[in-house]
C-alpha cells in the first residue's frame, strides 16, 4: 500500500477508555430525543409519519454532530489532523473506495438475504408474506421505513465503531486485539435497547451475543479491504432482512424460531463475510501488515 494511500492512526494515550465512553457518549446521544420526547414538543398530536420521520431524523442528525464533528474536532483536528487525514482515518477516503469494495459488499449482502430466506424454507417458515410492510396492521402502514431507518446503524454505527472507535484501539494494540475489544463494545451498544428502549431482556441480550461475531468480522473486513463501505453495505443489509423477516416468516414455532436467530444472527453473516472477503481479496499486499498494533 502506498504512503499517499496508508491509513492514519491517532495515538490516544488509554484508547480503551476513550472507546469506552464514546460507546456510552453514542448510546444516550441517539436515543435522547425519544427519552425527552421532543416529538411532542416540536408537534401538535404528530401523524404516524411525522412521528417516525422525526425521529429517524433526530437520531441521523445526532449520530452524524457527534462521529463527524465533535469526535474530528476534540480528538483529531486537535491533534493536527486535516479533514482528509480524518475521512482516511476511518476508511472512508475516496481513494479508498473502489468498485471492488462495493461490488463485495453487494455480494455479502444479497448473499445474505438469499440464505437467511433459504434458512427459512428449510425450517418450514418461510410465508413470502411481504404485505405487511404497507399494511395499518404495523405502524401504519409505515413498515416500508426500515429502508430509511436502517440507514442510521448501517451508516453510523459503521464509522463509530469500525471507522473511529477501531482506529483507536490499532493505535495501542494488536489486530487481533483490537479486533475483539471492537467487538465487544459493539456488544455493549446493543444494551441501550433495553435501557432506553424497553425491549425484551432475552432479545437484547441474544442481539448482544450476536453483535461479537458480525462486528468482528465486519471489523475484519475492513481491515482486509482497508474501506470501511463494504461493512456499511452488509450492516445497512442485514438489519433491513431481519427486520423483514419478522412478516415473511412464521416464527411462532419456538424451536424453529431459536435456530433462525442463531443461524442468520451468529452463523451465516460472518461465514459470507470471511467467505466472500477471501475470494475478492487480490494477490497483492495484505492490508492487515499494516495494521501492526503499537
Amino acid at each position: 500500500m502506498s504512503n499517499e494511500n496508508e491509513t492514519e492512526s491517532v495515538l490516544i494515550e488509554h484508547p480503551l477508555l476513550v472507546s469506552l465512553i464514546l460507546t456510552f457518549v453514542y448510546g444516550f446521544a441517539i436515543y435522547l430525543p425519544d427519552y425527552l420526547d421532543l416529538e411532542n414538543v416540536f408537534f401538535t398530536n404528530p401523524s404516524p409519519f411525522e412521528r417516525i420521520s422525526f425521529e429517524f431524523v433526530s437520531r441521523f442528525t445526532l449520530s452524524g454532530l457527534l462521529w463527524i464533528f465533535v469526535v474530528p474536532i476534540s480528538l483529531y483536528l486537535m491533534k493536527g489532523l486535516t479533514s482528509r487525514d480524518f475521512l482516511r482515518t476511518i476508511r472512508l477516503h475516496p481513494n479508498q473506495i473502489s468498485s471492488r469494495s462495493i461490488l463485495l459488499g453487494l455480494t455479502v449482502s444479497i448473499s445474505f438475504f438469499i440464505c437467511v430466506v433459504l434458512t427459512a424454507m428449510l425450517l418450514g417458515v418461510y410465508t413470502s408474506n411481504f404485505s405487511l410492510l404497507t399494511s395499518p396492521d404495523y405502524e401504519n402502514g409505515l413498515g416500508w421505513f426500515i429502508f430509511v431507518f436502517a440507514l442510521i446503524p448501517g451508516i453510523w454505527e459503521e464509522i463509530a465503531f469500525r471507522g473511529i472507535i477501531f482506529s483507536f484501539l490499532l493505535s495501542r494494540y494488536s489486530v487481533g486485539k483490537a479486533l475483539l475489544l471492537d467487538s465487544v463494545l459493539f456488544s455493549l451498544f446493543h444494551i441501550f435497547n433495553y435501557l432506553l428502549l424497553n425491549q425484551d431482556l432475552s432479545s437484547v441480550l441474544f442481539q448482544s451475543i450476536a453483535a461479537i461475531p458480525v462486528g468482528l468480522s465486519l471489523a475484519y473486513l475492513v481491515v482486509k479491504t482497508d474501506s470501511i463501505l463494504p461493512a456499511i453495505l452488509i450492516h445497512y443489509s442485514i438489519d433491513v432482512t431481519l427486520f423483514i423477516s419478522g412478516f415473511i416468516f412464521d416464527l411462532s414455532n419456538t424451536s424453529s424460531t431459536l435456530i433462525f436467530a442463531l443461524l442468520s444472527l451468529i452463523v451465516i453473516p460472518p461465514f459470507l463475510i470471511l467467505l466472500f472477503s477471501w475470494i475478492f481479496s487480490s494477490n497483492g499486499k495484505d492490508h492487515t501488515t499494516d495494521l501492526k498494533g503499537k
